[in-house]
């Protein structure tokens, strides 16, 4: 290949790179006045003349620039989404880290409690006897336990009573919403203690906590307190010798059972009164027989 034939190539290179430029500086050009333009039909006339410009660039660089201008399109979404996985993956890492440091602290916490929790179960039980003998109550107590006048239970029910309740039209609702409310946001805990204490609507409310007895003379208070003067709290024996407390309740010819301590769905035990008390169980032991049942207004003793 002779100089001359070297020289037309290279000046046909360099008038590309001109050619390029100047056309890119155009672009530039009315892509500043586009941005500082207000007016609607200008700013079209801008942008079909910078369409124009992006053709004439195509055609200066050749079929082989588009190829390469949609190679860094695809390169630019798949770096975009790149980006939003590595995002997604240090804010789940941070996550993970914070949710290993919450687990450390809770492990190092309960370790460093545990010999206090022995010295408190085995106070409790050196006393148990004196603290049993102190909560024993009679049954005008007993009764007592079923509060619907406490200003802690007539607080929670005004939340779940729509405007102008009536028992015969809005109970059953209401009735659904308190069950489930306190199933939910309540913690059944056993005690492996040989203690029986009773818990007030008060501390119940304010730790949300109980046994199931505690629990059960909780939503059997909330249910009198909209008005339901079947609602009974039952202390029933189980086939496994074991007691174990709930609530019954009868609306519209349907027998209820309610336990908050297990979580079941308000219609669970529901229905014909010998069907439910045949299909109700707890932790698979079904009911033997009722030892007593009460509320504020009646105790009934069966033993």
């Amino acid at each position: 290949m002779g100089f001359n034939e070297l020289s037309g190539i290279s000046s046909q290179k360099l008038s590309r790179t001109d050619a390029e430029q100047s056309i890119l500086r155009a672009i530039q050009a009315l892509e500043v006045e586009l941005r500082e333009e207000t007016d609607s039909e200008r700013k079209h006339e801008l942008r079909e003349q910078i369409a124009e410009l992006r053709s004439a660039l195509v055609s200066v660089h050749g079929p082989s620039y588009s190829r390469l201008e949609e190679e860094n399109r695809k390169l630019k979404k798949e770096l975009a989404e790149a980006k939003k996985m590595l995002s997604r993956a240090l804010d789940e890492n941070r996550l993970l880290r914070k949710g290993q440091r919450v687990l450390s602290d809770v492990a190092e916490t309960a370790e460093e409690k545990m010999p206090k929790f022995k010295l408190y179960a085995l106070l409790l039980e050196k006393y148990s006897d004196i603290i049993n003998e102190f909560e024993k109550k009679t049954v005008g107590e007993i009764k007592g336990l079923v509060d619907a006048e406490n200003l802690s239970v007539q607080s929670m029910v005004a939340e779940f009573k729509p405007e102008n309740y009536l028992f015969e039209k809005n109970y059953l609702a209401a009735a659904r919403k308190v069950f489930e409310f306190v199933s939910r946001e309540f913690t059944f805990v056993k005690a492996d203690l040989d203690l029986n204490f009773w818990l007030s609507p008060k501390e119940i409310l304010a730790e949300k906590i109980g046994d199931d007895e505690d629990l059960a003379v909780f939503l059997c208070s909330l249910l009198r307190a909209l008005g339901d003067e079947k609602a009974e709290v039952v202390i029933a024996e189980l086939d496994n010798l074991s007691t174990h407390a709930f609530v019954i309740t009868e609306f519209n010819g349907r027998f209820f059972i309610l336990d908050p301590s297990q979580r079941h769905s308000f219609d669970a035990f529901s229905g014909e009164k010998a069907r439910v008390l045949a299909s109700y169980s707890f932790n698979d032991s079904k009911i033997k027989r009722f030892l007593y049942k009460f509320n504020n207004k009646n105790y009934e003793q069966f033993i």
